[in-house]
């Protein structure tokens, strides 16, 4: 039942002249690794880290900035003349423009021309593979290096930068390259590829658990796909040759505090390495799961997170920044110079890391403008607590509620006699409950609303219920199993364009690259990444309550 991408489809028959013995295939591949790793052996480490500085950071042996030129113009110095700014931190390439960079690792760069080494240069040209060449040495490398010129003869591409590096600082770079995604990363093994996905012991046991069966039904779909060359999950892509490797799921359910939560990760994933944590969710803090796969290199792929960290890892990406854009959002609508901004907004929040950090951006985001905001922290669930947090809260006010939907029920009885002039509330913190909603306050209700709407919504969603009741799935929670549901399709999509090449670092790059190529099957508008962003969801509208009960659009999608 997974849609197939863009890419998968432009694949055709040609393909199957690529077929090969995959015993062959495999024997190929073990020998291109051992010849590059006996290489690599030979270099010192100090040699390698002068390679991964120049390659990485941009820095010559000297310590001096590495310079180049780009056809015979263009000076290039430091950070932007590493080779990684073209190649990535993988080796494995990328798209400048409409330009592919193939890649450099040690595999690519040194292998014999008959062990050809397949990768996928062009994420919209499926059909652009790597080519066979001659392998370089150290004297072929030096005039690419400096010259821009290909082991075959060819001038490579302009976009090729002409650097002027020693001899030590090419060796350097050469050594470094050997060593560089050769060997498959953690999780991977001959016959298995290893994920996990992560509970914090926050969430609704409900949400928990059919994100789970969601999880495990795509993974059984997915393995037999594989095995039986049936069902839609195998596309023209999957013919390429490669290893074949089931999927095994462990769930990482934690237990206590967020500061032990360290701690109980480096232990599951001591007993059982994965390749990669999948979806997950929390609702409170996720920052310690950031910062394990941040110190791991542990790739974390769209985590259900209404507070993700302000300045995430390299290695986890987000669907957006959840709490912290709704108040971006909502201070941008009532700033609107074709609107009357409200002349106080009153904030009521409770005193954890989510209701903090929303306030917090609320407040930035208002800064400067004519509208005061005003902070009443709510403490605690008795009637004395809700009459604290409302006091002073009139009708010619505006209220942000960064509560919960059993929050707001017991708000709503406070404000039934006197509602102010405005009431917001989170989309992400109501979970599409909106129960709370009474005939006197709707008419003042506004949702700070991250997802898509109306027909649109409908046709983003279709996909996902129908994979539901075709596996007898319940549907819980609309906006958040869909986001499960793209995760497992995203993931099938990566993993089969990476072919063999299964690292760490390319899966992120992959991530990167064509997030925005594949069919929205997602809750959200507009999902898009490009090179270093982790939040894929950019914006939210700000809806009202239809007298059919269903949100309708009360302001156009809405970019801070």
């Amino acid at each position: 039942m997974f849609m197939q991408s863009p890419i998968q489809q432009m694949l055709g028959c040609q393909i199957l002249g690529l077929l090969k013995s995959r015993f062959f295939f495999s024997l190929l591949f073990i020998f291109s690794i051992t010849v590059v790793q006996a290489d690599s052996l030979s270099a010192s480490p100090e040699e390698i880290e002068l390679g991964r500085r120049i390659y990485l950071e941009g820095v010559l042996a000297s310590g001096e900035p590495l310079k180049a030129v780009r056809q015979n113009t263009v000076q290039l110095e430091g950070a932007s003349a590493a080779c990684e700014a073209c190649h990535r931190r993988s080796g494995m390439g990328s798209l400048e423009g409409n330009i592919p960079v193939p890649p450099i690792s040690g595999r690519f760069l040194y292998a014999p021309i008959e062990d050809r080494v397949l990768a996928l240069v062009d994420t919209r040209q499926a059909k652009d593979l790597t080519r066979a060449h001659v392998p370089y040495d150290e004297k072929s490398l030096a005039k690419a290096i400096r010259d821009g010129m290909h082991v075959s003869g060819r001038e490579m591409s302009i976009l090729m930068p002409h650097y002027a590096l020693t001899d030590k600082e090419i060796k350097a770079v050469s050594a470094y390259l050997s060593q560089l995604s050769v060997s498959l990363s953690p999780g991977v093994g001959d016959d298995s590829v290893h994920f996990s996905t992560i509970i914090t012991p926050d969430v609704d046991p409900k949400k928990s658990a059919v994100m789970i069966d969601m999880l495990r039904h795509a993974f059984e779909q997915r393995n037999s796909s594989q095995q039986t060359y049936s069902g839609r999950m195998r596309m023209p892509l999957d013919l390429i040759p490669r290893k074949l490797r089931n999927w095994d799921l462990s769930v990482w359910e934690l237990k206590g505090a967020p500061d032990t939560w360290g701690v109980q990760l480096a232990e599951f994933n001591k007993k059982d390495p994965v390749f990669a944590v999948v979806s997950g969710i929390s609702a409170s803090t996720w920052n310690p799961i950031d910062q394990f796969c941040q110190q791991e290199k542990l790739p974390c792929l769209l985590p259900n997170v209404i507070s993700p960290p302000e300045n995430p890892s390299y290695y986890s990406l987000y669907f957006s920044r959840g709490v912290v854009l709704e108040a971006e959002v909502l201070a941008g609508y009532l700033t609107d110079k074709e609107k009357k901004a409200p002349h106080r907004v009153v904030q009521i929040y409770r005193d954890n890391e989510v209701g903090m950090n929303a306030s917090r951006a609320f407040t930035k985001a208002l800064a400067g403008s004519e509208v005061i905001v005003e902070n009443h922290v709510l403490l605690g669930t008795k009637q004395d607590d809700l009459k604290v947090a409302m006091k002073g809260v009139s009708s010619k006010d505006s209220v942000m509620l960064w509560l919960n939907s059993s929050d707001l029920a017991v708000f709503n009885k406070f404000m039934a006699k006197q509602v102010p002039q405005n009431v917001f509330v989170s989309g992400y913190l109501t979970s599409e409950n909106y129960s709370f909603n009474s005939k006197a306050l709707n008419p003042h209700l506004r949702v700070v609303y991250p997802y898509e709407l109306g027909d649109k919504r409908k046709k983003n969603v279709t996909a996902m219920k129908e994979w539901l009741k075709s596996w007898r799935l319940p549907l819980v929670d609309e906006p958040f199993q869909t986001e499960v549901f793209f995760d497992a399709l995203f993931l099938t999509d990566l993993t089969s364009q990476m072919l063999d090449n299964l690292y760490r670092d390319y899966l992120i790059e992959r991530a990167e690259d064509m997030l925005s190529l594949g069919s929205n099957v997602s809750a959200y508008p507009h999902l898009s990444l490009s090179r270093g962003q982790r939040f894929a969801s950019k914006g939210a509208y700000i809806a009202r309550i239809g007298d059919d009960g269903k949100l309708v659009a009360d302001s156009a999608y809405i970019v801070p």
